[in-house]
């Protein structure tokens, strides 16, 4: 069986399971409205992991989003409107999720990556498609960060193994990609 490995982000970003493309697009679409805004948001969570190594074709239940902190609290009722505009309703408050068609988009505070991985925000790789530009987490900063996540005991009874899984992915795809 011959293995490809795909090269362009452009190009293996069209391949894998559909759902997890949908929500790829929808990223996109809420992200070139904080570009508008002159706001450069961050993809995280299991799209921006299964993106920085090339597993799109595995199913992500949500879009995570970081954004500058600010938008979490006294720019609160400008992220509502920005996502009522997008037709999002909000879904949950204080996970700040909202939801449109079953798709959940959830944001989170930047200021998080420094507690999570000791990330430096303006150290992200800056990412464009399809006229939207983000940041993005290397694979080395998510290892980082599900590491430091697998101290969270609360965060581990909820989640089972999906955290040592996703290392597992990590660890494997820098071994082949050393």
């Amino acid at each position: 069986m011959l293995n490809f490995k795909i090269i362009s982000k452009e190009f293996s970003d069209l391949l894998g399971n559909p759902s997890t493309i949908s929500k790829l697009k929808i990223f996109l679409e809420v992200v070139r409205v904080f570009n508008r805004n002159k706001i450069i948001p961050v993809l995280y969570g299991s799209l921006g992991l299964y993106r920085a190594i090339d597993e799109l074709e595995r199913k992500v239940n949500d879009i995570d989003i970081l954004l500058p902190d600010e938008f979490l609290t006294e720019k609160w009722n400008q992220l509502l409107n920005i996502m009522n505009d997008l037709n999002f309703v909000l879904k949950d408050k204080y996970e700040h999720e909202f939801i449109r068609d079953r798709e959940i988009v959830a944001f989170g505070k930047v200021r998080d990556l420094v507690k999570l991985g000791k990330i430096d925000f303006e150290e992200l790789k800056i990412s464009e498609k399809d006229n939207a530009k983000f940041r993005e987490l290397s694979p080395e900063q998510y290892l980082n960060c599900y590491k430091f996540m697998l101290r969270d005991t609360y965060r581990q009874e909820k989640r089972g193994n999906a955290d040592k899984e996703k290392i597992a992915l990590i660890e494997k795809y820098l071994k082949d990609n050393s």
